[in-house]
């Protein structure tokens, strides 16, 4: 790969993540191409994208080659940065074959395409969470089955699970003691959850792995997983973007930012105004927060 590919990834890059131009409902396969979403990406002026585990699989089964999409990638100056996503993790006894399957599916995306983070999370609803002393050391061993493909871990609080905030997350990482276990920031998360600055604070910076950026319309109450679904581009919903990268910076967090749009707005356009829109939408909103319009 290139030199513009293999370098570390910072506060300056964006990221489209694999929902963003999916251009399809989450929990389904892509309705473009591999080859489009990176040309798309590229044109708009993302730095990387995301790949989702099954994507990957069903790219390989179409018969497109790692070689290949490492040729697609290259001639774009676009990298996979982002994968998703882990949440059988917690129970190493029962996981089923097909958790396991998807796993090791992103770890053959992350040795063919040098990917930099893995996105992990729950499902497990509110109080179901086993102790912490167990949760911090599956955590742990998943963070060793991820470095040994040269990712960092995304630890993803959910407002409406088990692992519901920024406080939960860190407990988690810090009790693992896994240099390449952090947390996932994600604007919608933090906002329609606890949004506590303070629980930011008391993450290291160098230990949030990622951002993941998205806007919201006023919470009209309901299924929160519904709700997540309808997401705005960055600047056209309620959420304070502008004080939150501020905050992020403020604490000085260097982590890439991943624009994560999920919505049937989004999934019906096509591919390359998916992109741009959420591409220049993002860049606007940063751009503000740090004083740069």
């Amino acid at each position: 790969m290139g030199d513009s590919i293999k370098r570390e990834l910072g506060r300056d890059d964006l990221i489209a993540a694999y929902l963003t131009l999916s251009g399809a409902p989450a929990f389904k396969l892509a309705r473009f191409p591999f080859a489009e979403r990176v040309a798309a990406a590229a044109a708009a002026g993302f730095a990387a994208i995301g790949l989702d585990s099954r994507d990957y699989a069903a790219s390989r089964a179409e018969g497109h080659s790692d070689a290949e999409m490492r040729t697609v990638l290259d001639d774009h100056g676009i990298r996979v940065a982002e994968l998703e996503f882990v949440a059988d993790w917690l129970d190493e006894t029962h996981r089923p074959p097909r958790a396991r399957q998807s796993e090791e599916r992103l770890y053959a995306a992350a040795d063919a395409f040098g990917a930099r983070h893995i996105n992990v999370g729950t499902m497990l609803p509110p109080g179901d969470l086993p102790d912490f002393e167990i949760v911090a050391e599956r955590f742990a061993s998943l963070c060793d089955r991820a470095g040994a493909h040269g990712l960092r871990v995304a630890l993803e609080f959910l407002p409406w699970t088990a692992i519901p905030d920024a406080a939960t997350a860190w407990e988690i990482v810090e009790l693992a003691g896994r240099e390449n276990g952090g947390v996932l920031v994600d604007s919608w998360h933090y906002f329609r959850g606890a949004a506590d600055p303070g629980q930011l604070r008391t993450i290291p910076p160098h230990r949030v792995v990622v951002i993941q950026f998205d806007d919201a319309d006023a919470y009209a109450g309901g299924d929160l997983l519904e709700d997540t679904m309808k997401r705005r581009l960055p600047g056209e919903g309620i959420f304070d973007l502008v004080g939150f990268i501020r905050l992020l910076d403020s604490i000085g967090v260097t982590a890439p930012i991943s624009v994560e749009i999920i919505s049937p707005e989004q999934q019906a356009r096509p591919v390359i105004e998916a992109a741009k829109m959420a591409h220049d939408t993002s860049r606007a909103v940063v751009a503000k927060a740090r004083g740069n319009r």
